[in-house]
């Protein structure tokens, strides 16, 4: 998977220069300034990109462009290391994801990969800074603050200490993660393999009750796949036999952004900014409603109550998330489903978009989640109208500014399977759901090990059906599936034919489960039935599907309907990188 062969290339980048401090085969001057610039970029505990050595808040977070030049100047004997390492028993198969040119890539943009690590710490910081500083004005005025802000004082004085390593957390209270130790900070990120500690980016903290319970705060960290989905207001958590509620959202310092969303089409489009003009001809056709939009950041979720026994099954808040295919991935190969085309991507970039609770979403158009821009606390949408309106109010006479309903959205890197040009939104999701549960059975996977995501194209009534992978790095499972696709397939229609209840569309026995409850009006498994029994149990390969980077070549639109129409085909076949307009010489 690119996103772990990127970690890996990082560890083997820094493991190689220290090497050459080991060896000491360069010039003196040469070890020293690489000696130098590791002390400098990578230091002991991470409260030096954050603090300046007399232990103020740096302006601006640490730079490491010295770490750019090093790199540079050792660039050969680095990428020599790197191929070394993956030369050892690297599969035929995957040649494609460690090419020389990907190899180099990863090298030459490492700096700026631990610089959007820094970057994303100093966030952190600054969200609870800015918070002390907001909770400060309010006690000068009010003279004294309420019981949520008291903790949430507390909560952000915490969290600052931490960073500057003033609060280590003891070893059994962070899934074994010393997170003011530099190298295990950056492996909890992501830029470097954790070995069973990279679990994600967006933490959520579990604000322990405050009386008569044994356990304190502890924090988890999921995927922003998966937290996009799950810590939203309104959604209940389980963990530890206790039940948490994500209510404070830790914001960026940054503009929101602005969403144009088909409901009826299930598509979603950025507006405004850069994307723009680029996106302007495809909303104007979108029966669009406009939404703003913030990143799904780290969460505060206060203590609601203990799980009881009684409780037979767990509480999720189904959700509307809509998908835009950003067009970039690392390649992959297509394949011929009978009549069908099937693509296998790896390393798709994905924005999914959380515009509200499904069922409210679906019944009244009505998106968002209620959240304080100023504060980030939040409430759940499906609250009753005299509290969201108390809620409004105080935050108005608190905060200053009105509350505001919001998506969430998440850029996803992932494994994917696509059926494209689906003709019905019923054919995407019984297909997809129905391939998932068959190859839950085969391959001994938990149903959510794997998501679906339909993409609609605005404009039309055809949309790609996705199955993707939300784990880090990826889990080979869609691979899997590729593998013992017979019987994957035997597996899914033995669940559409033969449900217990003899179902006329679908229920509980078959297609039907609380994860799915967004989509349950479009299955059926009689579509499903039809169309794998249609297209059988075989795969045949086509042809590979070359990566589409972001300095892609196709730059100008097609001129005439015939240019246009090929183009069209080219890029369902998967064959993007293609040059348009580009006149022959004779």
């Amino acid at each position: 998977n690119p996103v772990m062969v990127a970690k890996h290339v990082h560890a083997t980048v820094l493991t190689t220069l220290f090497k050459h401090l080991r060896d000491k085969a360069l010039p003196e001057s040469e070890l020293a300034t690489i000696q130098d610039t590791l002390l400098t970029c990578l230091p002991r505990q991470i409260k030096t990109y954050l603090f300046t050595p007399e232990g103020l808040v740096r302006l601006v977070p640490m730079q490491v462009n010295e770490l750019t030049t090093v790199i540079q100047h050792h660039r050969a004997s680095l990428l020599a290391a790197v191929t070394n390492a993956f030369q050892q028993g690297w599969p035929t198969a995957d040649a494609v994801v460690v090419s020389p040119h990907r190899l180099e890539a990863i090298i030459d943009t490492l700096s700026n990969e631990l610089q959007v690590v820094i970057q994303r710490l100093f966030q952190r910081l600054q969200w609870a800074l800015q918070q002390l500083d907001r909770l400060r004005k309010v006690a000068a005025s009010k003279g004294a603050l309420d019981a949520d802000e008291e903790a949430l004082r507390s909560r952000c004085e915490r969290l600052v200490k931490k960073l500057k390593g003033q609060a280590r957390r003891r070893i059994n209270q962070a899934e074994g993660i010393d997170d003011t130790n530099t190298y295990s900070v950056l492996a909890a990120e992501g830029f470097l393999p954790g070995y069973g500690l990279d679990t994600g980016t967006v933490s959520i903290t579990h604000v322990a009750p405050k009386f008569g319970s044994d356990i304190a705060d502890w924090e988890l960290r999921r995927s922003s796949a998966l937290a996009v989905r799950e810590y939203v207001p309104g959604n209940l958590i389980y963990a530890n036999a206790h039940k948490f509620v994500p209510r404070t959202f830790h914001l960026a310092p940054e503009e929101p952004l602005v969403f144009a969303v088909d409901v009826i089409n299930e598509a979603v489009r950025e507006t405004g900014g850069l994307n723009q003009t680029a996106t302007s001809a495809q909303t104007a056709s979108m029966a669009t409603t406009h939404i703003l939009g913030v990143q799904v950041c780290d969460v505060d979720a206060p203590h609601q109550s203990y799980i009881s026994d009684d409780e037979d099954y767990r509480f999720q808040l189904p959700v509307a998330v809509f998908g835009q295919d950003q067009g970039r991935h690392s390649g992959g190969r297509a394949y011929d489903w009978g009549s069908a085309t099937l693509h296998f991507k790896r390393g798709l970039h994905l924005r999914l978009v959380n515009v509200g609770a499904a069922g409210t979403v679906k019944a009244t158009g009505d998106m968002g989640y209620p959240v304080c821009l100023v504060c980030g606390q939040s409430r759940s949408p499906m609250s009753t109208p005299k509290e969201l309106d108390t809620f409004n109010a105080h935050h108005t006479d608190r905060c200053g500014q009105a509350t505001r309903k919001i998506a969430f959205y998440a850029a996803v890197v992932a494994d994917v399977l696509v059926l494209p040009d689906c003709s019905s939104k019923q054919i995407a999701y019984s297909l997809m759901e129905s391939l998932r549960q068959g190859a839950a059975e085969v391959l001994n996977m938990e149903i959510s090990d794997l998501q679906i995501q339909v993409i609609g194209k605005p404009g039309t009534e055809h949309y790609d059906a996705l199955l993707y992978d939300p784990m880090p790095g990826g889990s080979g499972l869609l691979e899997q599936m590729l593998n013992h696709w017979p019987k994957v397939i035997d597996h899914a229609l033995t669940l559409v034919k033969n449900c217990p209840a003899a179902c006329d569309t679908s229920c509980i026995d078959c297609l039907q489960h609380f994860r799915n409850s967004f989509y349950h009006d479009q299955l059926n498994r009689h579509t499903a039935q039809s169309l794998l029994e249609q297209w059988g149990d075989q795969l045949q390969f086509s042809h590979d599907i070359p990566a589409v980077l972001p300095n892609g070549t196709q730059t100008q639109q097609p001129g005439n309907p015939p240019e246009q129409q090929l183009a069209a085909m080219l890029t369902a076949a998967g064959l993007v990188n293609f040059e348009t307009e580009k006149p022959i010489p004779i």
